[in-house]
């Protein structure tokens, strides 16, 4: 596709992408696939596709429209970045701005779609229900149209944490975590949380602005963990490491396909970190999925 170096362009494309997939609506949240405060610039989608730059934000495109909350701290800033890009401010923080699920429900019928990558497990939910008696859909429509200079996703290279600085070894977290299996009747654990990744492995990275964290996923089973990582990222030594410290090695994105092979198993998930792409991977093979928050 074309270099689309105006927003009007990008929403057109967007739209087209729309009624191919029969899709009235389509949100853009200023997420990212692991629920981070702050994110890598491959999953800016909502700037890239409204123009606003700010930190938080929701983009709400429809067949005519072109929507974008944003809280008081970014006011000013979104109404000289939206000048000219056809978007609309809505001030979230207004007394008579609606939230996003009442403005659908008043000015759409059709069909709601969101990116599952970008939305928890409860936060999907909870649109669902806000939205009522429009349906929810999944599917991502901006990866087809974004193919001209989007940012790769970071490949800086990880760093094992030494124990004595961490103050636990990994082998004694994951034993501990391997009880709580036990105790829920459980066989595995995901985790998508970068933060959370970091300190279970024992591994800091530069992947992300102002936090030491490695773009990853988890996946801790009975006699088995499994980091989904670019293997750029990891040294021989470093692989070493972590071998000898039970973890194995996955390439980042065949997380999807080690989910869609898992079968019959009972997996513990944290709905506000885990992202429903990851849920409904796992939903299909027949396995038990339990919320831990």
């Amino acid at each position: 596709m074309s270099a689309m170096n105006t927003i009007p362009q990008r929403l057109t494309a967007l739209r087209e992408q729309m009624k191919k997939a029969g899709i009235s609506a389509y949100i853009v949240p200023g997420t990212d696939p692991h629920n981070s405060e702050y994110m890598a610039a491959h999953w800016a989608e909502m700037q890239w596709i409204s123009g606003f730059q700010g930190e938080t934000g929701t983009a709400v495109i429809t067949t005519d429209q072109a929507l974008l909350w944003t809280d008081s701290r970014y006011y000013l800033q979104a109404e000289q970045e939206l000048k000219g890009t056809t978007v609309s401010l809505m001030r979230e923080s207004d007394i008579d701005c609606p939230t996003i699920a009442q403005w659908l429900k008043q000015n759409v019928q059709g069909t709601v779609a969101v990116n599952a990558e970008m939305y928890t497990v409860n936060a999907f939910s909870s649109l669902r229900e806000a939205i009522s008696p429009l349906p929810l859909t999944t599917c991502d429509l901006i990866r087809p149209i974004w193919t001209d200079n989007r940012p790769d996703i970071p490949m800086n290279p990880l760093y094992v944490y030494q124990d004595c600085y961490a103050g636990e070894s990994v082998e004694s977290k994951l034993t501990r975590v391997r009880q709580v299996f036990k105790d829920e009747h459980a066989q595995a654990l995901l985790i998508a949380a970068l933060d959370e990744i970091g300190w279970l492995l024992n591994i800091r990275g530069t992947d992300v602005d102002y936090t030491p964290c490695v773009i990853g996923y988890a996946l801790v089973e009975e006699t088995r963990c499994t980091l989904f990582v670019d293997s750029r990222k990891v040294s021989k030594e470093d692989a070493a490491t972590l071998q000898a410290k039970g973890i194995t090695l996955s390439p980042y994105e065949s997380i999807y396909d080690a989910l869609h092979k898992m079968k019959d198993t009972t997996v513990l998930i944290d709905g506000n970190r885990v992202n429903e792409a990851l849920y409904e991977a796992l939903s299909e093979g027949n396995n038990k999925v339990k919320l831990i928050s």
